[in-house]
């Protein structure tokens, strides 16, 4: 309601200043006067539609002077083309009135330069203030990224910090501390890499794979204590590939996902692959027999799915078939 009372004043009071300009019988006429309101109405309104495809076809920030150039081109044919309509209507609602002749070329070329001129001053306004408006568009969607950026890290970091995880983690040290000094020792080291990564990347919005496979390298050792050699992770993964970026605690919260949903043990192991897939990375696990007591609310995947809308154009894709497969686009 309020863009359309803008576009209708706009457009009446642009309309009644042309008429001042050029009024054609030398003495002020109602009909005139609306009848150039009305052609400013709808040229404001053409030249708001067409600013809006152009818009979507020429961005301002990536090519500013192509935009600023089409939209001149485009205002000048558009322009001309209704007040030529307009000349039209004039000579047949007042027959003394001739534009198309020699005699009405003067007309015809003061209405074309001052209608040059307002098309170019309105461009540059508008470009001024669509600048503006976008810039400060960018500046509010950065402060939100950020915010919600800093949640989806604080969710994450909940979830490392979690009681059970730590409960199970010293009944573990409890136990070694028992039977074997060394490797409770090598625990403990592995239980303080976990956290200190943990608190390091808070606040990163990306790590590369290789700081996050450290990460779930002394993550795995943990969780190895505990399941042995039943649970395998398997990297096939170049130099190129670990140099990649991703959202920190991803990796982990994957094998986590894995191992809070399959029983370990003997009978069943548990491989965990990652490998590159055509500019993805996959993380897969076979399924073994699932936890009865498992219930699964998938906050990690929603977590992680959350982040790579905020990072990237790519979903991330996820796989529940023989194996349990999630594709995470690499950003490089």
């Amino acid at each position: 309601m309020g863009r359309n009372l803008f576009l209708i004043s706009l457009g009446f009071v642009v309309g009644i200043l042309f008429y001042s300009f050029h009024n054609f019988s030398g003495k002020p006429s109602f009909w005139e006067l609306m009848l150039n309101g009305f052609l400013g109405i709808t040229i404001s309104y053409v030249f708001h539609f067409c600013n809006l495809f152009l818009n979507k076809t020429i961005r301002w920030k990536q090519q500013t002077g192509l935009r600023l150039l089409s939209g001149i081109l485009m205002h000048l044919i558009l322009g001309f083309g209704i007040v030529l309509l307009g000349l039209k209507g004039y000579e047949i609602l007042y027959s003394s009135y001739n534009f198309f002749s020699d005699e009405g070329s003067n007309v015809l070329l003061k209405i074309g330069i001052l209608l040059f001129c307002t098309i170019l001053i309105y461009n540059i306004i508008y470009m001024v203030f669509y600048s503006y408006q976008q810039y400060t568009k960018g500046q509010v969607m950065e402060v939100q990224f950020k915010r919600k950026q800093t949640e989806l890290q604080l969710r994450a970091l909940k979830s490392q910090l979690s009681p059970h995880f730590l409960f199970n983690s010293l009944n573990t040290v409890s136990s070694l501390f028992q039977k074997d000094i060394k490797k409770a020792e090598v625990f403990i080291r592995s239980l303080a890499k976990s956290y200190q990564y943990t608190l390091k990347t808070y606040k990163e919005t990306l790590v590369t794979i290789e700081e996050e496979l450290a990460f779930v390298d002394s993550y795995c050792f943990l969780i190895k204590t505990r399941f042995g050699d039943h649970l395998a992770l398997e990297l096939e993964l170049t130099n190129k590939e670990l140099k990649s970026k991703i959202p920190p605690l991803t990796l982990q919260m994957l094998v986590e996902n894995a191992v809070k949903h399959n029983i370990v043990n003997e009978g069943n192991q548990l491989k965990i692959q990652i490998k590159p897939t055509n500019g993805f990375l996959e993380v897969s696990n076979n399924k073994t027999v699932k936890r009865p007591e498992t219930k699964s609310l998938k906050i990690g995947l929603k977590n992680i799915i959350s982040r790579y809308e905020l990072l990237v154009n790519k979903p991330v894709k996820i796989e529940d078939h023989e194996d349990f497969i999630v594709k995470l686009p690499l950003i490089t």
